[in-house]
């Protein structure tokens, strides 16, 4: 017997769909869902009754439409993504005593460094996809979240979520939307000074830094354990350098692939992860650095400039005291 659903659809055709988008995610696409709810809301785009959402705020609103843009709804991208296993130095991890690792012993994670990377590039792809079946020019606005399971131990989400906008000169954008995470007024005074964004700009870098010689006395208490001291742990301070400088200069190659001049509102963000390693005949600490960083990668832009008709006001209502 076959059974109709409310949708119309029966088992057969809904086990179709289920197959089709999860081929599709697992191809870094999207739901059909998804689709299907994107390009109804694209159809609507001009006619009466359509209607946009978007996490602008109405001084953003105006400014992005001075700029000569439309909001067309809000879009994201999200990614659950599980951390596979990463092979190092079993010697290195246990606090062995050799040359190497009594002298510091440090390396990239590249299999965590992969996965933060993957994990945030699915995101960001799916939210491209979602402005592009809207018909978008570029997504302002972005906001990227990282969260991780206490439950999960190995689990990444990242989540990316902004406002699609459409140049109004333009029915069609040709080429991917670039994606933003310029602020409404930021994006009006970039097109302003006669720039375009032209896509975000990532890197990361996971970096082992397992402590050395005077790191371990630094820290490993009593008199002769040198804590007493004020002193750097230069080991983990070059460590710092290194996750840092791997980030950045992986951040400067994805801004030069799209043909970027220069990157603006760059942030970095840095998380540490104080480990002991060994056995309890020598325990050592070690760090793992999370740093990443990214931007949005802009290139000169000859069209036509925002207009410039705002006019400085100040509230008095906010003023203490006000009669």
């Amino acid at each position: 017997m076959t059974v109709i659903h409310s949708g119309g659809m029966s088992d057969d055709e809904q086990n179709r769909r289920a197959q089709a988008s999860s081929q599709s995610m697992e191809n870094g696409g999207l739901p059909l869902n998804a689709i299907d709810r994107l390009k109804e809301q694209a159809a609507r785009q001009g006619k009466p009754g359509a209607l946009f959402t978007s996490d602008l705020s109405v001084n953003e609103m105006l400014l992005a439409t001075q700029a000569g843009y439309l909001p067309l709804g809000q879009v994201m991208g999200s990614s659950v993504y599980h951390i596979g296993y990463q092979w190092t130095s079993n010697y290195a991890m246990s606090g062995g005593f050799n040359f190497m690792t009594y002298s510091g012993y440090g390396m990239e994670m590249d299999v965590l460094t992969r996965a933060y990377y993957n994990a945030r590039h699915l995101a960001l792809g799916r939210m491209q996809q979602e402005a592009t079946l809207l018909g978008a020019t570029g997504v302002v606005g972005v906001r990227l979240e990282r969260k991780s399971y206490d439950w999960g131990t190995g689990l990444l989400e990242f989540a990316a979520i902004g406002t699609a906008i459409r140049e109004k000169d333009s029915v069609a954008h040709a080429g991917p939307p670039f994606l933003s995470d310029l602020s409404g007024q930021d994006f009006w005074a970039l097109r302003l000074a006669g720039y375009r964004p032209v896509g975000f700009a990532l890197g990361n870098c996971s970096y082992f830094q397992l402590g050395g010689f005077s790191s371990q006395m630094a820290t490993s208490g009593g008199f002769f354990g040198g804590s007493w001291q004020n002193q750097e742990l230069t080991d983990f301070t070059q460590a710092l350098y290194e996750a840092r400088s791997l980030a950045m200069s992986r951040m400067q190659a994805e801004a030069l692939a799209v043909g970027a001049s220069g990157i603006v509102g760059a942030d970095v963000e840095m998380h540490a992860e104080p480990q002991e390693v060994g056995d309890d005949n020598n325990r050592r600490i070690a760090m793992l650095y999370h740093y990443f960083s990214v931007g949005t990668a802009i290139a000169p832009f000859q069209g036509r400039p925002p207009e410039a008709n705002l006019s400085m006001s100040v509230s008095l209502s906010d003023v203490k005291g006000a009669q």
